[in-house]
């Protein structure tokens, strides 16, 4: 099975980005977001890396991430303006057509709407000559935007064709966030879902959320939401979203083992979504609960 709508994330996998490329391929996925570390950081500089990603034959869902951006001023905004402009060159280079931004966490950050609405609106503009969508994300431990009802309230502001959103699956499980405020954003606006989850029930703070985000999370099927998770994913093919699912998974044990191990956890993740959740073929399964049931 080649998965057309699911990608995986180079962030997701250990070791150089050919060997991360040649793994998601063989894995079935056609399309992968890249982390732009992945490929500055290749060996044989920039433009090696954006030709290892082109003669992959995947297709690039995206680059991420830009951070901290919107809000500032100064020599910062100036700084930040150029950081900007840096990784839209690369990401036309990539062949990719979307830009990933978080919204900032920075304490410099000034957190009002008109702020931020001028900072996106200025970020689309150097976007649109290079075909580049922007991609704007909520997190909750943001200073600007919290989560996608949050973020989605700046990009209707902003009214911008090329400025979107990106909805993250961890941020809604891990905030309670009712997926009824999904009924208020128009499928179109949404340039991006990714996927995954977390192994315990609950968490308690913004930064327990924060160390969990970018430490310990897992493909879905894995952890403890997955009836969550496929409530979410049904919700989002509910009120008509076609786009793209991209695995957002950073767990430190998968930094430790094979990528071809992890891009069959991640294929799992994808069969499971495919078979049995956008297609309600089969009742939602949860790798825990199966293996306890193994046991018995």
């Amino acid at each position: 099975m080649i998965f057309t709508d699911f990608g995986m994330d180079t962030a997701s996998l250990a070791g150089p980005l050919d060997g991360k490329l040649a793994a998601v391929r063989r894995a079935g996925f056609s399309q992968v977001m890249i982390s732009a570390s992945d490929v500055v950081g290749y060996p044989g500089g920039v433009a090696a890396g954006v030709r290892a990603v082109r003669d992959s034959g995947l297709a690039v869902t995206g680059l991420e991430a830009l951070r901290d951006f919107e809000g500032l001023d100064g020599r910062l905004h100036a700084y930040k303006v150029d950081v900007a402009k840096s990784m839209l060159e690369v990401c036309s280079e990539l062949g990719g057509r979307l830009l990933l931004v978080e919204a900032s966490t920075s304490i410099h950050a000034d957190a009002s709407p008109d702020a931020i609405v001028r900072d996106l609106r200025m970020l689309t503009v150097l976007a649109i000559p290079m075909g580049i969508r922007i991609a704007f994300k909520g997190v909750s431990w943001s200073r600007t935007a919290r989560d996608f009802t949050a973020a989605g309230e700046l990009v209707f502001r902003a009214n911008c064709p090329n400025l979107g959103l990106v909805i993250d699956a961890f941020d809604v499980l891990a905030a309670r966030i009712p997926l009824d405020n999904l009924d208020a954003i128009h499928p179109d606006q949404i340039f991006l879902v990714q996927l995954s989850d977390y192994m315990w029930q609950k968490i308690q703070s913004a930064e327990e959320q924060a160390a969990t985000a970018t430490h310990f999370r897992v493909f879905p099927g894995e952890g403890a939401h997955s009836d969550d998770l496929a409530t979410f994913v049904s919700k989002l093919d509910a009120i008509g979203y076609g786009g793209n699912y991209s695995f957002d998974v950073y767990n430190d044990d998968y930094q430790q083992i094979p990528p071809e191990t992890v891009v069959s956890r991640a294929r799992r993740a994808a069969e499971w979504l495919v078979e049995t959740v956008l297609r309600r073929a089969l009742p939602v399964p949860n790798i825990e609960r199966l293996r306890r049931t193994a046991g018995h």
